[in-house]
C-alpha cells in the first residue's frame, strides 16, 4: 500500500512567513530615514556638550577677570594727575583721587542705568583740576523721574574745591548723543569721551572717574554706583544644564530605538 506524504499546512505558512521576514531584525536601523535620525541626534548631542564646555571656559575667563579687578581695587588710590601721566592708561577700576572744581553748566546724563532694578540715569559733571585739566566725573545714579524733571530736587554741585575718591575708567566707544526733549539734561547712551568732547566743547582727559566718595558730601542723591559684582555668574549652572540636556537626549533616543527594536521583532 502506498502512502502519500503531505506537508502540514501550518508548516508551509511558517516557511512562507520566514521567507518574507528580513534576514536581520535590525535592518531598519540602517535605513536612510534612521541614519538621518542618528546623525541629527548626534549633532544635537555634540552641540550641547560643546555649549557646556563653552560655558565652563566663560566661567574661567570671568574668574580670571574678577581676580584682576580685585587686585586693582585693593591698590592704594593715586592722584588722577599721576595716572594720566603714565605711558599707558591704567586698567579700569584703578582707585583714583581727584581734586578740583565742578563745571556744573556742562553736566549731562548717561541714559538707561539701573540701581536695585530701578530705572534711571547717571548724572555726570566735568571737573577742572588746578592745572586746567578737565576730568569727567560720574557723580552717581539718579531716578528717571528726576531726570525727566518730575522731582525738582536740587542736585547742583558743591561750590569751591571738591575732593573725589573713585574708580578710573577708559573711554567706552560707540557712544551717541541723545536729546533733552524728555530729560532735563542732554543724554549720552554711554561714556564715550569723544562724544563728551563733542557735547561739552571741553578738552577732557582720556579717563573718566566713577565717584565712590566725595567731600563735601551730598544728600540722598546722586547715589554712588557700587563696583560691579565679582561673583561667578550663571556660567556653571548653564554648563550643567547643557550637559543634562545632552545626557537626556541620549537616554530618550536610546529608549526610542529600544521600542522600535521590539516592534521589529514582533
Amino acid at each position: 500500500m502506498l502512502y502519500s506524504i503531505s506537508e502540514p499546512e501550518n508548516s508551509t505558512q511558517s516557511v512562507k512567513q520566514a521567507a518574507k521576514r528580513p534576514a536581520s531584525s535590525e535592518g531598519w536601523l540602517f535605513s536612510v530615514r534612521w541614519i538621518l535620525s542618528h546623525l541629527f541626534v548626534l549633532t544635537m548631542v555634540v552641540t550641547m556638550i560643546n555649549l557646556g564646555f563653552w560655558q565652563i571656559r566663560r566661567l574661567e575667563e570671568r574668574q580670571d577677570r574678577n581676580g584682576e579687578i580685585s587686585a586693582v581695587l585693593e591698590a592704594e588710590p593715586q592722584e588722577i594727575e599721576e595716572l594720566l601721566a603714565l605711558p599707558t592708561l591704567p586698567p579700569d577700576h584703578t582707585p583714583a583721587l581727584v581734586v578740583g572744581q565742578y563745571l556744573d553748566e556742562h553736566s549731562f546724563l548717561v541714559a538707561n542705568r539701573t540701581y536695585d532694578t530701578e530705572p534711571g540715569n547717571w548724572l555726570v559733571t566735568p571737573m577742572e583740576l588746578s592745572d586746567g585739566t578737565v576730568v569727567v566725573i560720574s557723580r552717581g545714579w539718579v531716578p528717571r523721574l528726576w531726570a525727566a524733571g518730575v522731582h525738582e530736587q536740587d542736585l547742583s554741585v558743591p561750590e569751591g574745591e571738591v575732593v573725589v575718591l573713585g574708580r578710573a575708567f577708559s573711554s567706552v566707544g560707540g557712544g551717541s548723543i541723545g536729546s533733552d526733549e524728555i530729560a532735563i539734561l542732554t543724554e549720552l547712551n554711554r561714556l564715550d569721551l569723544d562724544r563728551v568732547r563733542e557735547l561739552t566743547g571741553l578738552v577732557v582727559a582720556d579717563m573718566w572717574v566713577q565717584l565712590d566718595q566725595q567731600q563735601p558730601g551730598v544728600a540722598s542723591l546722586p547715589i554712588s554706583v557700587p563696583p560691579e559684582s565679582l561673583d561667578d555668574g550663571p556660567h556653571l549652572s548653564y554648563a550643567f544644564q547643557w550637559f543634562f540636556f545632552s545626557a537626556g537626549a541620549i537616554v530618550v533616543y536610546g529608549l526610542i530605538l529600544r521600542r522600535r527594536h521590539r516592534e521589529s521583532l514582533r
